[in-house]
């Protein structure tokens, strides 16, 4: 008899893996603009400037709305914070940051988001993405100089929602970390025709900006409405 309700308790335990839902214990940050900006390690938007907690009016719920005022060239959110506490991110990790993003113009050369190093960095930010007559591209940047590769772009339209998720495995080694990019639920093929791109991805210290920041041209207005924004440890916690 105890060996039957042995084999049935474990027959159940089987079940119960098998038709349980998969928790996602793995994500770290929640970004749900519905808890406004204390989200964020910081803000980087000086007055008249603001990251704000809005209402979409595309059906999005609480979203984030950036806007970088004419005259100014930067406003970016910095780091996450988790539990009250800025979040500190480590080398030799894996992490993934996912958001959907809708920028009010596609024109012009600016940033809307980065991997940054803090502080007294080599590599000043080793992945960078932009938005530049009309395409989204996605930047490798290598230590020093800082010499550019595009490992990946595609055309977006002003107005327009489209979701990103960035995977990095973080080292100071250029043959240890690596890359890789979702572009709408679909995994993107980087430079060298590959899917991970290997590279130094980790400097002193290092922390997601999300937003508009344009160092070559501050007279254009750039609103950039973000929702979705996760932090996980694999692509299904943040998709």
């Amino acid at each position: 008899m105890r060996m039957r309700a042995r084999a049935a308790a474990a027959l159940a335990a089987a079940w119960l893996a098998l038709t349980a839902h998969p928790a996602h214990a793995a994500l770290l940050w929640d970004g749900d603009a519905a808890g406004g900006t204390g989200v964020f390690g910081s803000l980087e938007c000086a007055d008249p400037g603001s990251i704000e907690a809005v209402t979409s009016t595309s059906g999005h719920g609480t979203i984030f709305r950036y806007t970088k005022p004419a005259g100014s060239i930067r406003c970016e959110s910095r780091g996450i914070s988790v539990n009250g506490s800025r979040y500190s991110f480590s080398s030799d990790s894996t992490y993934y940051f996912g958001w959907e993003s809708q920028p009010s113009t596609v024109s012009g050369d600016f940033v809307v988001w980065q991997w940054k190093s803090y502080p007294n960095a080599d590599q000043n930010y080793p992945l960078i993405m932009t938005i530049k007559d009309g395409a989204v591209r996605l930047f490798y940047v290598a230590p020093g100089a800082g010499s550019w590769t595009l490992l990946w772009s595609h055309t977006i339209a002003a107005g327009e929602w489209n979701s990103y998720a960035v995977g990095i495995h973080t080292s100071s080694s250029e043959s240890s970390g690596w890359v890789e990019l979702y572009f709408n639920g679909a995994r993107q093929t980087l430079s060298g025709g590959t899917p991970r791109y290997t590279a130094r991805t980790w400097d002193s210290a290092n922390e997601p900006k999300w937003g508009a920041y344009d160092s070559d041209d501050g007279s254009t207005e750039i609103i950039n409405r973000i929702d979705s924004l996760k932090t996980g440890t694999s692509y299904a916690d943040v998709s």
